[in-house]
């Protein structure tokens, strides 16, 4: 009797074991698939992150200075937006100005001092990302380096796809169907096109 159950316990032992040694590279490939599903902030978003901001930087939409207006949460209390084409598709850089005085005069008197995040929409190649347009998404700190969010996840790609709130939620009430916000003088400020 006592053999039987030494038996059955270690026949038992021996399978609880091959299960759980069994399910761990399923656990392993759930969580590998997870990361490949990410709408944003993996490795391909992170290099295409870095080549636009060089795109950027070479095409002078980093430092042509643009009309500065007031605006809010989630962006600088002062801001400014440049537009251009890079590789014959539509760029549009949004510099964001924060800081305990800042005010249009202060920031155009000294915008390295107040720019806090260099946010982009860069149109991508047809499929990308049809649901909203094939956008983009970057938020750059001044010096090209990646603002993260507060799970620390690099805010590159389709950033908050699916989410209630971020970039793209905020940008799908823009009209006009384009996720683009319309700037003219009379509602914030005329746009500077960067040839």
């Amino acid at each position: 009797m006592k053999l039987k159950l030494l038996t059955a316990a270690v026949a038992t032992s021996a399978l609880l074991v091959t299960g759980l040694f069994a399910a761990e590279p399923k656990m392993e490939k759930m969580g590998m698939e997870k990361m490949a599903e990410m709408p944003f902030g993996g490795n391909a978003d992170i290099t295409y992150s870095k080549v636009l901001w060089d795109k950027l930087e070479a095409k002078g939409l980093n430092s042509v200075a643009g009309n500065l207006y007031v605006g809010g949460p989630p962006h600088g209390k002062v801001r400014e937006v440049v537009e251009g084409m890079i590789d014959g598709k539509r760029v549009i850089v949004k510099r964001n100005y924060g800081g305990a005085d800042v005010s249009i005069t202060n920031v155009s008197k000294n915008r390295a001092k107040y720019l806090k995040a260099v946010t982009v929409m860069a149109k991508r190649e047809k499929g990308y990302d049809t649901d909203n347009n094939d956008w983009f998404w970057v938020k750059y700190k001044k010096d090209g380096t990646l603002h993260k969010n507060p799970k620390g996840m690099k805010l590159a790609g389709r950033v908050a796809k699916g989410a209630p709130v971020g970039c793209i939620a905020c940008h799908n009430s823009a009209s006009g169907g384009d996720l683009v916000f319309k700037h003219n003088k009379e509602a914030n400020a005329d746009v500077v096109y960067v040839k």
